[in-house]
């Protein structure tokens, strides 16, 4: 079946929407929780939020698809389903330096994969950079 062709988010399955929504959050949170103290009461909070906007990203992601079927970029999503709540399992262990490890390497996969979704063949660089 495959995602059908967009020329304008508006026009965007709400799955679209949804998934850029929150990939977007995560990388705002993200990005605050790596620059903030480590190990608080904010840092927990903000991690849970992001555990879980990682997770629906992730898992939304399958419902994008190019041409009918799923392309190599998903192979992101799977790694972030299987490291993020990895990372949730070391810091509950007292594993410090593993769940840092781990939550670092979700976050690179975030930026990796929103730097692929900008490509200019890619969906979403044709709507930002008015490619086609």
């Amino acid at each position: 079946m495959g995602t059908p062709e967009i020329h304008t988010l508006a026009e965007a399955p709400w799955f679209i929407k949804a998934h850029l929504a929150t990939a977007l959050l995560s990388l705002l949170i993200g990005a605050t929780i790596l620059l903030r103290r480590k190990g608080d009461v904010t840092h927990r909070s903000m991690g849970r939020a992001w555990v879980a906007l990682m997770l629906f990203t992730a898992a939304i992601s399958f419902l994008i698809e190019a041409r009918g079927r799923l392309s190599l970029i998903h192979v992101l999503s799977f790694v972030v389903l299987v490291t993020v709540p990895l990372g949730v399992v070391h810091i509950r262990s007292g594993r410090v330096q593993h769940h840092k490890i781990t939550m670092l390497s979700a976050f690179a996969g975030l930026v990796m994969a929103g730097a692929f979704t900008l490509l200019p063949y890619r969906m979403l660089g044709q709507l930002v950079f008015g490619a086609r």
